[in-house]
């Protein structure tokens, strides 16, 4: 198995692990727990990535420093083991890279994740508020990790019943901002000030990535008019999701010139010819990487369609083309 799809094995465990500690009930370490493994499921994916980017070579990994010759050697820990670069330099040099998928609010985002992983000690008072700001950021950065670990690795994450954060029943005036944060220690009171600020540069309304996402619970009849009914799989017996039209977008989010675009700077001996048609119509026939979408349902069902692709259709067509390699 080649270096990087086993970091993005590894890292896809840390994060079901992070989310079964999130989701225990009557457990009071929750958001401490849940910080420490979502950092250490990003830290992982991310060297996946680096390490994917630069040939497979897991010594691109590595901190160096100069020995008395002016020679470059790994730098050691205190075993005598290669030192690898951490999470915090990973994330910058990614999101310095235009052609890396990792954007500026899912950079935001994971520093915003370190931070709390960083403080969790002086979580001493812990109320719903704290837990519901730690809620925003982890439901925002399951959300980015899902994205790019599809994109990334074509991993289906599907197949391990990936759920997000469990939905919040908290009521509007529970999870409200206390009047005076004085109560909380110090250190905390420092935090969450960090994250006002951080949570304040998510304005960009054309990012796929956040830096927290808020969950709002809202019931309604089964029979709302303004759902449809959706399902993933072609298999009868299985349970249908009812999700709002809109929502289907987020889905199938690549248009025909997305994902073109995306297929030629991913491979290195792509080209849009006929071969390419060919394959492209194939995969079409699945609905799980393709549909057609009336563009303005609501006011006019009879208006013009378009087509939309998953982003997991990226998976088939890399079994025909050669994925592109960075140089380190």
């Amino acid at each position: 198995m080649a270096a990087s799809r086993d970091l993005a094995d590894k890292s896809i465990q840390a994060a079901i692990a992070a989310i079964e500690v999130y989701n225990k009930p009557n457990f009071s370490y929750r958001e401490e727990a849940f910080s420490l493994l979502m950092a250490n499921a990003w830290e992982l994916l991310l060297k996946a990535k680096w390490t994917m980017d630069h040939g497979e070579e897991i010594e691109s990994l590595y901190e160096t420093v100069s020995d008395s010759t002016g020679s470059k050697i790994p730098k050691t820990n205190r075993s005598g083991n290669p030192l690898s670069f951490g999470i915090n330099y990973l994330a910058s040099r990614l999101v310095g890279d235009r052609n890396s998928g990792l954007e500026r609010e899912c950079y935001d985002n994971i520093s915003a994740l370190v931070e709390i992983r960083d403080n969790a000690a002086h979580f001493f008072i812990k109320d719903i508020y704290l837990g519901r700001r730690i809620l925003e950021i982890g439901t925002a950065s399951l959300r980015n990790y899902m994205q790019l670990a599809g994109e990334w690795f074509q991993l289906d994450l599907s197949a391990y019943n990936f759920f997000l954060m469990p939905i919040s029943f908290y009521h509007g005036f529970e999870a409200a901002e206390p009047i005076s944060r004085s109560h909380y220690a110090p250190q905390v009171q420092k935090l969450l000030e960090f994250l006002d600020k951080i949570e304040a540069q998510d304005t960009d309304p054309g990012s796929k990535q956040h830096v927290s996402l808020r969950l709002e619970t809202k019931l309604v009849r089964a029979k709302d008019a303004s759902a449809v009914a959706f399902r993933w799989t072609e298999d009868p017996s299985a349970p249908a999701l009812t999700v709002r039209e809109e929502d289907v977008r987020k889905n199938y989010p690549m248009t025909y010139k997305a994902l073109t675009d995306a297929l030629i700077n991913r491979y290195s001996n792509f080209s849009q010819n006929a071969e390419y048609h060919r394959l492209r119509k194939l995969f079409e026939k699945e609905k799980k990487y393709s549909i057609v979408r009336i563009l303005d349902p609501a006011l006019n069902p009879k208006s013009p369609s378009q087509r939309f692709y998953n982003a997991n259709i990226l998976r088939e067509f890399d079994k025909h083309y050669h994925l592109r390699k960075k140089s380190a």
